[in-house]
């Protein structure tokens, strides 16, 4: 539910995308807009900015706003990834990475207490943003945690509002999916089959 004058985070994934920049248009002083991953001027693959966007759109959509390949991009969108050596985001005594730590470990609290669990968190992966119109960010963590019980770390997903001024609205959290993989049978196992059902039919 919206709240009264902020923003609608209603929808399943965030906000729209939109183009802030089209390659060259952009600013040439390091700012909080402009993405710390970036594709280079010379690499590929070159598509026109409306090619960039669909393309963006699709990874945004796909990915909740979490997995989004920033070196495909040369354009400049409202996305951009967090870079933890700045500190865009922040009061001058939080470092960027000190404040996506604590986002992501009340985000797990809060992940144990609906679902009776135990995770300890161990380290942030990485995080994206996009600002919100007003005095606040959206992050999209995307950090690892573990029970005590198993060594092996598991990834966890984050969406929260970083508020200026007023406590901060934790959206969600919970494992990252896993990728489908679809098991396609190769081509020659299909042909090799096919003199096989040839000999069966001619002997029947």
């Amino acid at each position: 539910m919206a709240e009264p004058g902020g923003p609608d985070w209603s929808n399943e994934w965030g906000a729209p995308v939109f183009m802030r920049f089209e390659p060259g248009s952009e600013p040439l002083e390091k700012c909080d807009y402009l993405p710390c991953i970036r594709r280079g001027e010379n690499q590929g693959p070159f598509l026109t900015p409306e090619e960039e966007k669909r393309r963006f759109e699709q990874q945004v959509k796909s990915s909740k706003g979490f997995d989004i390949n920033f070196e495909e991009f040369r354009c400049v969108f409202n996305y951009v990834p967090v870079d933890f050596d700045e500190n865009y985001y922040f009061k001058d005594t939080d470092t960027t990475r000190g404040v996506i730590e604590r986002l992501s470990q009340e985000s797990l609290a809060q992940y144990n207490k609906r679902r009776g669990k135990c995770f300890e968190f161990v380290e942030v992966i990485k995080a994206n943003t996009h600002p919100t119109g007003t005095a606040a960010d959206m992050f999209y963590i995307t950090f690892r945690a573990k029970e005590p019980s198993d060594d092996q770390p598991k990834d966890f997903q984050a969406m929260v509002c970083y508020f200026c001024y007023t406590s901060n609205k934790y959206h969600s959290c919970d494992l990252k999916p896993e990728k489908k993989v679809h098991s396609i049978e190769p081509a020659e196992k299909e042909d090799a089959k096919k003199p096989r059902l040839t000999e069966e039919l001619s002997a029947a």
